[in-house]
């Protein structure tokens, strides 16, 4: 059974934006999500996030159907959401935008203690600027803000949303390998990306058009096949 099962998926503004797609990820994969601003990947994932109410289609979360539940009750389920943009508090500390990650967890300290050190592990620079107001942070430094307040609900499924977006090559690939290690560790990741950077670190491959799924593979075979030039415009 796969941890996050999506059939049928159907989602508009008034206007039609997912066509019906339906996908799979099963428990400990990294999916990428690829497509052209407009494709719908930031619509999927936001709705998969409980953020947008599906027109028709069913979402299932380790085998229950969560269609109609709220997003908090999916991030208490263990589904937490990367933003495109990042958007922490600005006016806040890194330390206060952590703790309002754990709000769903408030009341295990123990627990909310073990995943800010585990976030600092991932992230050192944030231990380094704690007391910082986040909005006084690099976009890298937001960014992996943004991954760490997510990581504080100790979720099973984490999405992220355009992670390199504005960011230098450099921090782009620390960010991909942190990613890949908190897939290491345990937890099933779904990224939605514009950068064939991330390939490497892909076990599955879905690359979206106009609201439709139109390729589903292997990472694999998207980072050597022909199918990478073909939709994504990039030669393997």
């Amino acid at each position: 059974m796969s941890l996050l099962e999506v059939e049928g998926l159907r989602v508009g503004y008034g206007f039609p934006v997912l066509m019906g797609i339906s996908f799979a990820v099963e428990e400990g994969e990294t999916a990428v999500m690829f497509g052209l601003n407009g494709a719908g990947k930031t619509t999927t994932v936001a709705t998969i996030a409980g953020l947008l109410r599906p027109e028709a289609g069913t979402i299932r979360f380790d085998g229950a159907d969560i269609t109609k539940t709220s997003a908090a009750e999916r991030v208490a389920l263990g589904i937490a959401l990367v933003p495109e943009g990042r958007r922490v508090f600005p006016d806040l500390s890194v330390a206060n935008n952590l703790r309002l990650g754990a709000w769903t967890k408030r009341r295990h300290h123990k627990q909310v203690e073990e995943s800010r050190e585990l976030c600092f592990n991932y992230f050192p620079r944030l231990a380094e600027r704690s007391e910082q107001l986040a909005g006084t942070l690099s976009g890298g430094e937001q960014q992996m803000l943004a991954i760490g307040r997510a990581l504080m609900s100790r979720p099973r499924l984490l999405l992220v949303d355009e992670a390199s977006l504005g960011l230098s090559p450099a921090l782009t690939q620390t960010v991909f390998s942190v990613v890949d290690r908190i897939n290491d560790d345990g937890v099933t990741v779904v990224l939605v990306e514009q950068n064939v950077g991330v390939l490497p670190y892909a076990d599955r491959a879905l690359i979206m058009e106009k609201g439709t799924l139109v390729y589903q593979g292997s990472g694999d075979e998207i980072h050597s096949g022909s199918i990478r030039e073909t939709y994504l415009g990039t030669p393997a």
